[in-house]
């Protein structure tokens, strides 16, 4: 007898079948058999749940703005199985202590699967966080933005050689800042140009190893893809929002990188087969710190977790992308260049399964579940999964939450190398 059943799924492949599962893994899909619960999917389509390799969760001091608890609900209601914490955090992850006190912290509150970064800064001990079981580094400030300060290049090359000979992934967040007065999106945009993310990616990867592995966070126009090495991300946000699609000074929509041209935004999508992962860079503030006057609105993000698969799910039924480009964006890629294993609907593998909505509705920031309360996509249409499965649970089903089913994913390359030594 199977733990849980979801009958009468539609496969990717167009197939209804029923998937089985027992102790948080798939054992079998097809016809099934008794079942302690057994939810009736309705012919409704289920596809691998995703791994977000890019949110902050804050909680602790910030907790006005986000809690792991409201950060990882919104992420099982939005089909997110996995999320990767970054490590600007307050305090910073520098230290082990920093680092053990937060994972206990997500340990306890964490609805889903999790990840915790180490912080790259000029003390952090970088040896002790890999010892302690940070998945990853980064993002690694090239550029200043909220809560992380830009590094100098001695610091940049060193702290490279370091992770490197750690067999670490490090994950970058790269820019160019002109100074200047800003009071609009425009001007904001021209202030961090695409020019400068490129001109800076090339600098770090001048700067790392040959043995480093660099991920680029949140490119933000894809005439920078060709100078990129290695792997990298895009957000929603650079997909789905330009500032010319809404008043000048709207600082809900102030993040870094800034927000592109219509132009801009649209070449990025036609460029969509080249982006290797899709990451919602969920950075969530309070509507008071984000309603000052656009100068004085100094945090810059956008909360996404929630409505990052939401978002691309539309566009699939839209025809404007594949549900393939989807999985392997949001799933296959960001666990294999973690290096966790990626969940698959295939007997065996781990239970993160996501079942989707008939059609989309519009996106309302009030029926979101993060902390921060409001959303950039207001209004947006957006395709929901009514059941999220983590770790063979149901964390999200029918507007309601259980927790049990996730776990807390730890480096294992690093491990790998101390072996062979």
């Amino acid at each position: 007898m199977s733990e849980l059943v979801l009958s009468n799924t539609q496969l990717p492949d167009g197939r209804i079948a029923d998937i089985s599962i027992d102790q948080g893994v798939i054992t079998h899909i097809g016809s099934s058999e008794n079942a302690d619960r057994v939810i009736n999917c309705r012919n409704r389509l289920c596809i691998p749940a995703a791994t977000d390799m890019h949110v902050h969760m804050r909680d602790g001091s910030q907790a006005a703005k986000e809690t792991w608890k409201t950060g990882t609900q919104a992420a099982a209601a939005g089909g997110v199985a996995t999320v990767v914490d970054q490590p600007n955090t307050t305090p910073p992850m520098d230290t082990v202590e920093n680092f053990l006190e937060r994972a206990a912290l997500a340990s306890k509150e964490s609805l889903c699967h999790f990840g915790i970064n180490g912080s790259v800064t000029e003390q952090a001990d970088i040896a002790g966080l890999t010892e302690a079981g940070v998945l990853a580094f980064g993002e690694m400030f090239a550029a200043p933005s909220s809560y992380g300060s830009a590094l100098t290049a001695e610091v940049i090359r060193d702290s490279l050689k370091i992770i490197a000979d750690q067999n670490m992934l490090v994950t970058v967040h790269a820019e160019e800042v002109i100074s200047g007065e800003i009071h609009t999106l425009a001007e904001h945009a021209r202030s961090r140009p695409v020019s400068g993310e490129i001109r800076t990616i090339r600098q770090v990867q001048e700067l790392a190893p040959e043995n480093a592995k660099l991920h680029i966070c949140h490119v933000s126009g894809a005439e920078a893809f060709e100078a990129i090495k290695g792997s990298f991300e895009v957000a929603p946000h650079h997909l789905f929002l330009s500032y010319e699609e809404t008043y000048p000074e709207n600082t809900f929509w102030k993040m870094n990188p800034p927000l592109r041209s219509k132009k801009e935004r649209q070449y990025l999508i036609q460029n969509f087969a080249k982006i290797p992962v899709i990451a919602s860079d969920h950075a969530p503030h309070t509507i008071q710190e984000k309603s000052q006057p656009f100068s004085a609105a100094t945090p810059s993000g956008v909360p996404g977790v929630e409505t990052m698969l939401p978002l691309l799910m539309n566009a699939v039924e839209q025809r404007t992308i594949t549900l393939n480009d989807v999985i392997a964006k949001t799933v296959t890629n960001p666990c294999r260049i973690l290096g966790i294993p990626a969940p698959s609907l295939t007997p065996g593998n781990r239970a993160d399964l996501a079942v989707y909505a008939e059609s989309p509705i519009k996106i309302n920031g009030e029926s979101l579940h993060s902390e921060c309360g409001w959303t950039p996509y207001e209004g947006m249409p957006g395709l929901f999964p009514e059941t999220t499965v983590i770790g063979g649970l149901p964390a999200w089903h029918d507007g309601e939450f259980t927790r049990g089913g996730g776990q807390m994913w730890k480096n294992t390359k690093a491990k790998q190398l101390r072996r062979k030594e």
